[in-house]
């Protein structure tokens, strides 16, 4: 069998999984492209800023941006619209319409309490089976 013969028309598993993630509407997919948002968030909004700010939620369109100080608060309000453009650019799925910033530590996710949503998630799916 020669490489011409392949048919590329299947896919992987990964390229459906990720497909179902992105292009999804499961609460899981919003917290995979979320994921991904924090994961890359230096590459999207740069090092100095990265180091400022973190993304910890999404809801109803809005971006919730952890920072640490009033001050960094008062300080990202000016850079609303870039962070806003910056994020739309990288990630044109999600429809963000707006951000907000919090001080709210208690909002950060972590990477325990994230396992564990998935793994609820994939149990309740498959008891409705």
């Amino acid at each position: 069998m020669s490489d011409q013969d392949y048919d590329p028309k299947f896919k992987t598993g990964i390229e459906v999984l990720q497909g179902l993630f992105e292009n999804g509407k499961s609460p899981l997919s919003a917290q995979f492209l979320r994921w991904k948002m924090w994961s890359r968030w230096e590459e999207i909004v740069g090092s100095t800023l990265s180091k400022s700010c973190e993304p910890v939620g999404l809801q109803n369109d809005v971006l919730i941006i952890w920072v640490p100080h009033s001050t960094v608060m008062q300080q990202m309000v000016f850079l609303k619209e870039n962070i806003l453009a910056a994020v739309r650019k990288s990630f044109p799925q999600m429809k963000i319409k707006d951000i907000r910033f919090t001080l709210d530590r208690k909002n950060m996710p972590r990477q325990t309490d994230q396992k564990q949503q998935a793994k609820n998630f994939v149990q309740s799916m498959s008891r409705k089976k």
